[in-house]
């Protein structure tokens, strides 16, 4: 049974962020708004033909989502009793961001902003990025990771650019360009 002060927090705090797989007390809020993370996941890779190399809308896009919830810590931000913005790590070589996005609206993209430069300014989070998510990187600093260590980091083969910092991989049966920035830890 929840405390008094947990009910509030939960019904009518204006934003809280959870920190589903990382703080146990929010582990709950995992299946409580599943669904929203879910829908925000799948609108945010939609202009991008969809999640993880699964066709926008197709129903093993969405077996990929929910597993990835189901088996990843999520940051997620909660306004007013809704998700605004989530973000979706595995531990591999650190705390890996391998999802994000938002509900669509300003606040929304402000919290999903907040969430990287908290995850840079605590050197706590890497990923592999482009398009728009990597503009937001580079934008608030977080820095390139070289390309080279692409391969080792990703356990993926990749074909390096000669800028040293781009590559492309195979991501469902496409070749995406991805660069890598943030902080992996060496021995994780």
């Amino acid at each position: 049974m929840q405390s008094f002060k947990e009910f509030i927090e939960e019904e009518y705090l204006e934003e809280r962020v959870l920190s589903i797989g990382i703080n146990k007390d929010h582990e709950h809020h995992r299946e409580k708004h599943r669904n929203e993370i879910h829908d925000i996941i799948h609108k945010s890779y939609k202009s991008i033909g969809g999640y993880s190399g699964h066709e926008s809308g197709s129903k093993s896009e969405s077996k990929a989502i929910h597993h990835d919830i189901s088996h990843s810590m999520i940051k997620a931000v909660k306004r007013n009793g809704k998700i605004s913005a989530a973000a979706l790590y595995k531990k591999q070589h650190g705390r890996k961001s391998i999802a994000s996005g938002t509900d669509g609206s300003s606040q929304g993209k402000s919290d999903f902003v907040k969430t990287k430069v908290e995850d840079h300014e605590h050197k706590r989070a890497w990923g592999e990025v482009s398009g728009k998510v990597a503009d937001i990187h580079k934008k608030i600093g977080t820095p390139d990771i070289p390309s080279s260590r692409a391969k080792k980091l990703t356990g993926k083969d990749v074909k390096r650019h000669k800028d040293g910092v781009h590559y492309d991989r195979k991501i469902g049966d496409k070749m995406h360009t991805k660069k890598m920035v943030g902080h992996p830890k060496e021995d994780a």
